[in-house]
């Protein structure tokens, strides 16, 4: 799908409060064996200001929404912000013959998931190529980059010394999709594969960079050999989002803790 589809579609919204917007998913980008013109058009919009810009859609666009367009902007903005992740979205919205639905989200929270992965819905949604439909400002270009940056470490800690790009796209791809039981229960199977060989190009323009900027890897003729050595291994942990470092480290707690206990008890034992 081109940008101007895509900007014509969201004209129909309210956008003076809108930094950045994008497009994600099959209905933008083309997967393996789907037509992409059948599909739903899925949209984020990140804005500075979450009351005015739900005050502004609910006058010009109320069929957008369910019943919650009853509670009014403000109780509206308290609800998205009590969402798991921070996302208020309106679905199945027609525009002319073409469907689409539309998160919001405020430039803060976006920024938090961007970083730390609070969430990572947003923040995984953007490890993947999207259709940029407002152009991001500098400020988040910038943690897009380092989004992505934190994505290319997590996989690389997954993956062995080594693989293909294919297999490396395919566990970036793979991390917003882990623990979603949607991927167990009516999904399809084979979506993360479809993503990554319907968006190679995309994503090679996305990761190759970051790749050729990494010294603790080398990539030659689509294949990939990284350093697996201790040092290695913890620059790339120290390069991961607080979340997951803060996860790791509860984690790696619960385990000593429980290792503490059982030679503890063989101790008493004896």
């Amino acid at each position: 799908m081109s940008t101007e589809e895509c900007e014509e579609l969201i004209s129909v919204l309210p956008l003076s409060t809108v930094e950045y917007a994008f497009a994600y998913g099959s209905g933008a980008f083309q997967q393996q064996g789907e037509n992409k013109s059948e599909k739903m058009v899925d949209f984020v919009l990140c804005t500075n200001d979450p009351v005015t810009f739900h005050t502004e859609n609910i006058e010009k666009n109320s069929s957008h929404y369910s019943l919650l367009r009853c509670i009014g902007a403000k109780s509206l903005v308290k609800f998205q912000t009590r969402l798991a992740a921070r996302v208020y979205y309106n679905t199945r919205v027609h525009v002319g013959n073409r469907r689409m639905k539309y998160g919001v989200i405020s430039m803060e929270d976006l920024k938090r998931d961007l970083l730390d992965w609070r969430w990572l819905y947003v923040a995984g949604r953007l490890h993947k190529p999207v259709l940029n439909v407002v152009t991001p400002t500098a400020a988040v270009k910038s943690n897009l980059e380092e989004n992505r940056r934190s994505a290319l470490q997590a996989a690389l800690l997954l993956l062995p010394d080594s693989f293909n790009l294919e297999e490396l796209f395919e566990k970036i791809v793979s991390l917003s999709y882990t623990g979603d039981f949607r991927m167990y229960v009516g999904e399809d199977k084979d979506k993360i594969k479809k993503i990554v060989l319907g968006s190679m190009e995309e994503l090679s323009d996305v990761y190759n960079p970051l790749l050729a900027n990494d010294s603790r890897l080398v990539v030659q003729n689509g294949k990939v050999l990284q350093d697996g050595s201790t040092a290695a291994i913890y620059h790339r942990l120290n390069l991961l989002p607080s979340t997951v470092l803060n996860r790791i480290q509860k984690n790696w707690n619960k385990r000593n803790k429980w290792q503490k206990d059982t030679e503890e008890a063989r101790n008493n034992q004896n």
